[in-house]
């Protein structure tokens, strides 16, 4: 298969799933989430940066094959890696080759439709989002990759997965690897692709712009664990958003993971702190939408805090006529 041939009707795919867990279980979201894999997936090989509790490999029944349960310290990339390691020259059989872990909570809408849509669409690894670091440098984020032959069959490919070590820190695995892919494929021109129609910063994939912009208008399968569990950009109404997707996804699975994060009998979602502005400060580059407001207009939202209280301010621009 060239990088120009398209996929076969009948597309054969493998999952390699990456899994951590400070208590050494495999939880109930997660079991749903390898389900969801399974109706797109022949095969998932499953890796845990960490010993499992006794009886919890079991849990995985026939929806996954254990490779590796041990602490080997090298996040997700080091999961994966053991997953290629695993499955060796069964690489060349398969058309697609997913890479995922355990950091989103999913499905909440089908795969099948998202598989699908990029069957169509000229690229050699795709992921769901993309995204801008130090203003320019584009990735796609590695929570849901996917890799086909012209990718999986290159030599580079294969000595990128053999050049994985350990890491001193997430940070730096992100520079070197979750960055560093997407560089070094494209390098070689690789065409990536992603399924949102366009890119989002990572602290948008945390914030209001994710449930308005991804979930529900592109049935984004994914949100990120940290959503709930973290509230990392102090997102309003949270619980309300939960309940939104109550209609389309079991959440009673978030609510138990996210009681067992925080060692509380009930999930604390109601408790975390409410986002009081705006995440998104810029449209990004190539992004810009029409909005009600005239096209010869820029908007750019600024938020200040006076003593402590927050203080909306929006400037506009008219834009010269030609």
């Amino acid at each position: 298969m060239t990088m120009t041939d398209p996929l076969p009707q009948s597309t054969r795919r493998v999952v390699l799933f990456a899994h951590f867990d400070r208590d050494g279980q495999i939880d109930d979201h997660v079991l749903y989430y390898l389900r969801g894999l399974r109706e797109v997936a022949e095969r998932i090989l499953f890796v845990s940066d960490g010993a499992l509790m006794e009886g919890q490999a079991e849990r995985l029944g026939t929806l996954a094959e254990l490779v590796h349960a041990g602490r080997h310290g090298a996040y997700d990339f080091g999961s994966w890696k053991l997953g290629f390691e695993a499955l060796g020259g069964d690489v060349a059989l398969y058309d697609e080759v997913i890479v995922a872990n355990d950091s989103c909570y999913g499905p909440v809408f089908p795969f099948a439709p998202v598989f699908e849509a990029m069957a169509d669409r000229e690229c050699d690894f795709w992921g769901l989002t993309d995204g801008l670091v130090d203003g320019d440098i584009r990735y796609l984020t590695s929570n849901f990759l996917v890799f086909r032959p012209a990718v999986t069959r290159h030599a580079e490919f294969t000595r990128f997965w053999q050049e994985v070590t350990r890491q001193p820190d997430k940070t730096a695995v992100c520079r070197a690897y979750e960055f560093g892919l997407s560089q070094r494929l494209m390098a070689l021109g690789f065409r990536p692709g992603r399924y949102l129609p366009q890119p989002f910063v990572a602290k948008e994939l945390y914030s209001d712009v994710y449930f308005d912009d991804c979930l529900e208008e592109h049935r984004m399968p994914l949100v990120k664990v940290a959503v709930f569990s973290q509230n990392q950009q102090r997102v309003a109404r949270l619980r309300e958003r939960l309940d939104r997707m109550a209609q389309f996804y079991p959440v009673a699975l978030i609510e138990a993971h996210v009681a067992r994060l925080c060692g509380t009998a009930h999930p604390p979602i109601h408790d975390l702190p409410w986002r009081q502005e705006r995440t998104r400060l810029a449209s990004l580059p190539g992004t810009y939408r029409r909005s009600k407001y005239s096209r010869d207009l820029r908007w750019w939202w600024c938020y200040i805090r006076v003593l402590g209280v927050p203080v909306f301010a929006a400037a506009r621009r008219v834009r010269a006529a030609a």
